[in-house]
């Protein structure tokens, strides 16, 4: 059984191939992961396209605007203090980069609609209820991907899976097959912090950066070598050990 998880991969699926189309992306959340994740997500964007791809199109949603306490640990700058952080990311991009990317600068919610489905929803949160909103919205489409990104002071997760794979046996098992308490574990109070010394007490400074690279890193991985040989990973910076998350062999329907 050992060696069958060791050997568990899967292979990329047919809208990461990116031949004729952008990865349509909806990035929720612009925060300490989601503002990170959004410059990993840059870089893989002009990577994909110097190779002949046609790389990303994000949207980026988030209802809150840039405050001084964000300057340090989120990857905004003075100059953009009082602008919607969707919006100041978007705008930073497509000005430097002549992309076409989106800033919306609206919370998620249960009654929100989206013009063009995304293909892979990121989940930048700091919430378990907007994971649950984003679970609730997408999950009756199984071919929309989800990439989850959580952490706390010094260790976080990321989970690459798809919208209704809610078992560790499935194709792409999603963060709700390996945290099912999510759905119903009440939220921790999370206010936001007035200063940037409140906020490197609350969370480290690097690891945002930290779980975002690993995020992206799979997306790299799964679009440049066509398979995935892990499902997540776990990272601790208190002790420096970060742990692959195998996948499990895919249970047959038959079975």
């Amino acid at each position: 059984m050992s060696s069958m998880i060791q050997n568990a991969k899967r292979t990329k699926p047919s809208i990461f191939e990116n031949h004729d189309r952008p990865l349509r992306v909806l990035l929720i959340g612009a925060g300490g992961n989601g503002s990170e994740c959004f410059d990993g997500l840059l870089r893989l964007h002009c990577a994909l396209t110097a190779l002949g791809g046609k790389g990303l199109a994000v949207s980026v949603m988030d209802d809150d605007e840039v405050s001084p306490s964000n300057i340090v640990r989120q990857r905004f700058w003075t100059h953009e203090i009082g602008t919607n952080k969707a919006v100041a990311l978007t705008h930073r991009a497509n000005t430097m980069f002549g992309t076409n990317w989106r800033g919306l600068p609206i919370r998620l919610g249960p009654d929100a609609t989206f013009s063009t489905r995304p293909d892979l929803v990121i989940t930048a949160v700091d919430s378990l209820e907007s994971r649950r909103t984003a679970n609730t919205l997408f999950r009756k489409h199984n071919d929309i991907f989800w990439l989850d990104m959580g952490c706390d002071k010094d260790k976080a997760q990321v989970v690459f899976g798809r919208f209704g794979d809610n078992k560790l046996t499935d194709e792409w098992p999603c963060t709700v097959a390996h945290f099912p308490d999510l759905l119903t574990r009440v939220d921790d109070e999370n206010t936001p912090s007035c200063s940037a010394a409140e906020s490197l007490a609350r969370q480290d400074l690097m690891i945002n950066g930290a779980v975002a690279n690993a995020a992206v890193n799979m997306l790299w991985k799964l679009m440049r070598e066509g398979e995935l040989a892990f499902n997540g990973v776990t990272i601790d910076l208190s002790t420096g050990l970060n742990q692959s998350i195998k996948f499990l062999p895919q249970k047959s329907s038959e079975a």
